[in-house]
């Protein structure tokens, strides 16, 4: 067992040291001023506040940002709650076709495509909203709106509380490696400048799960150091097993955690695999069963890695400085791992802890060297360097200790003093940067529609056919384009009144996936009522915000109907979507249904399509925008997809 750390730890201006978590946390006294008792109160409860603040942050969006890959993630702890087996059979009204891209089939039974450790892990989340869903008699559908809307949030609740979790445990582990305010600050820039917000929060990304999973390795090591126990390494060897299973791609995060236990002796080395190697067994079985490899649907892409020189070279300076993937380019504070990994033999005292932070390094220099041998090393659809998502929390722990070192150098005196305030100066507008880059990830993304528009590559072709070109693209980069399309606005309030809506013109055979992100825009009138039928009369260039809530990977062939009447006398209405012409029709004094093609942006990230109305006889307003009176009046709306 090694000896606990016995660095000193820097002064902190005037305050007491801060030689561990809650060391200066003084109790409330009933007097002094309110700023102070408020101070006091968060210190006490430091981590729960932090939880919180991160965890609203992460869903001030209102939206989740998923893919094909998350699906399964999604609604596979509501199988397991009602089923009680982490598969589906392949008549369930969960699996629709929009998802079942998500699933293999096995005769007939559909076992996810990714690994099952993380919904495993998140079933604990799902048990309320499943007990409502029972005592409200809502359907394991994903036909009915409201179970729709259930699976829809809790893919985003589920992983924004993981990643707040990673963060406040990340934080927890810091203040035993540096001093507190510069472990707040880490773990801040963990939390808001990195794919923690714009990734790892925003659905269940197996990314997630790892960076929790490592958050916790970190937290144990460090606290063995102190309070040295057995049941550090059986927490370490848990955790490491989960890893590997939740994405084998990122197996060499759990080398620390295993030569560390290994530096122990073989005592705590002989805990470390005894509780590893039987939370592995299930997963292997698992995978056995579902796809014949101990790794499950990942042995398929063994076939898709190119280990020759002249591919490494290209894929891995894509994976750090590519316009549009590259980590430096969207996280520049990366870059303080380096010199952190050579400040450690100086800052931390221990040597079994300098050698397991070394290994941290020895892990990233791997990690980097699989994805940049992996021909996807681009992460397809996505926003930034998705495959590192889960690394952060080890890349952040060696930034954490060279943000301690330079912080305890501002506070000499002397020559180096000007030098140190000019790195603060870079180290705040590269905190900036990071931080604009993730906000147009979490509110932006995927407007611009980036990825997809010229496609990367062909679906069903091998990545190594894939145009990479464009991801060198210094003025079509994903972070500009993504930023001039404008943020995805989200009225949820708006999502939960369209469950019910009524007494307008909406019909409600509109598919519920289109119906529940229907809002009128500008040009549209209040409802009115002509014989008991609702109406809205609309004038030139009227809008209409259409937010398609299904996953799909292309655009969605959809059909508009309208049942609507022109004013007074005849008029010529002109549809577009989202900028282009989808049809003209002339429609007479009488009502008259038209049915109009159109095409939606896909996906339940919430793509944003905007359907304009021109009405080419209407009389114009100086603004522009036809007079209050309306020159159509709509009283029959309809969108539904095309099967």
């Amino acid at each position: 067992m090694t000896a606990p750390r016995t660095r000193e730890p820097a002064k902190t201006g005037g305050r007491p040291p801060d030689s561990g978590a809650g060391s200066f946390i003084r109790k409330p006294s009933g007097r002094g001023s309110l700023v102070e008792r408020v101070r006091t109160t968060i210190l006490a409860h430091r981590y729960l506040f932090l939880f919180f603040f991160v965890f609203v942050m992460y869903n001030i969006n209102f939206r989740t940002i998923n893919s094909a890959d998350t699906l399964g993630a999604s609604l596979l702890p509501f199988v397991i709650l009602d089923s009680h087996v982490p598969w589906v059979n392949a008549e369930s009204t969960l699996i629709r076709p929009e998802n079942i891209v998500s699933f293999m089939a096995k005769g007939d039974v559909l076992y996810p495509a990714y690994p099952i450790v993380t919904p495993v892990l998140v079933t604990p989340l799902y048990i309320l909203p499943y007990i409502a869903m029972n005592l409200f008699h809502i359907p394991l559908d994903m036909t009915d709106a409201a179970c729709f809307l259930i699976v829809y949030a809790m893919e985003k609740l589920a992983a924004s509380i993981v990643t707040a979790a990673a963060v406040v445990v990340f934080y927890a582990g810091m203040r035993r490696v540096v001093r507190s305010d510069v472990a707040l600050a880490t773990a801040l820039i963990l939390a808001f400048g990195t794919g923690m917000w714009s990734i790892n929060s925003q659905a269940l990304w197996q990314h997630g799960t790892i960076a929790f999973l490592f958050a916790i390795l970190f937290f144990f090591i460090v606290r063995n150091e102190e309070n040295g126990d057995w049941r550090n390494f059986v927490a370490l060897g848990i955790c490491s097993s989960l890893l590997v299973f939740a994405r084998p791609a990122d197996l060499f995060l759990a080398l620390p955690a295993f030569v560390y236990a290994a530096q122990n002796g073989r005592k705590y080395l002989g805990w470390y695999l005894g509780s590893a190697i039987p939370v592995a067994l299930p997963f292997v079985a698992y995978n056995l069963m579902a796809a014949g490899t101990i790794f499950g649907g990942y042995g398929g892409l063994l076939t898709e890695f190119s280990f020759t020189v002249q591919a490494v070279s290209v894929h891995m300076a894509g994976v750090l400085v590519s316009p549009s993937r590259g980590l430096l380019v969207f996280t520049p504070l990366v870059l303080l791992a380096v010199p952190g990994v050579l400040m450690v033999r100086s800052r931390i005292a221990s040597p079994v802890l300098q050698r397991t932070f070394w290994c941290f390094f020895i892990a990233l220099l791997l990690e980097i060297f699989v994805y940049s041998s992996f021909n996807c090393w681009w992460g397809g659809t996505t926003y930034g360097p998705r495959f590192f998502a889960g690394s952060l929390p080890l890349i952040f722990v060696l930034s954490g200790i060279a943000l301690d070192g330079i912080a305890e150098s501002r506070e000499r005196k002397g020559s180096a003093r000007p030098r140190a305030d000019a790195v603060l100066l870079l180290l705040i507008f590269l905190v900036a940067w990071s931080v604009f880059v993730q906000i147009v990830g979490a509110f932006y993304y995927p407007n611009g529609n980036w990825n997809d528009s010229p496609p990367t590559f062909t679906a069903g072709t091998p990545f190594a056919q894939a145009d990479t070109a464009r991801l060198w693209d210094v003025r079509d980069n994903q972070i500009a384009r993504t930023f001039l399309a404008g943020p995805i606005v989200v009225n949820p309030v708006m999502l939960l009144s369209n469950l019910g809506r009524s007494g307008d013109i909406v019909d409600p055979a509109t598919d519920f996936a289109i119906r529940l992100g229907i809002a009128f825009g500008d040009g549209w009138s209040e409802p009115g009522y002509s014989n008991g039928t609702p109406f809205r009369l609309i004038g030139d260039r009227a809008t209409l915000s259409v937010q398609y809530l299904r996953y799909s990977i292309g655009e969605n062939a959809c059909t508009l109907t309208l049942v609507a009447s022109a004013v007074d006398t005849p008029k010529t209405l002109d549809v577009a979507v989202n900028g282009e012409p989808a049809g003209t029709v002339r429609l007479p004094a009488e009502s008259t249904e038209v049915t109009i093609p159109i095409r939606l942006n896909p996906s339940l990230r919430l793509g944003n399509n905007v359907i304009q109305f021109h009405v080419q006889d209407c009389p114009q307003s100086d603004s522009g925008i036809s007079t209050a009176r309306g020159c159509i009046a709509v009283r029959n709306l309809r969108i539904t997809r095309n099967a």
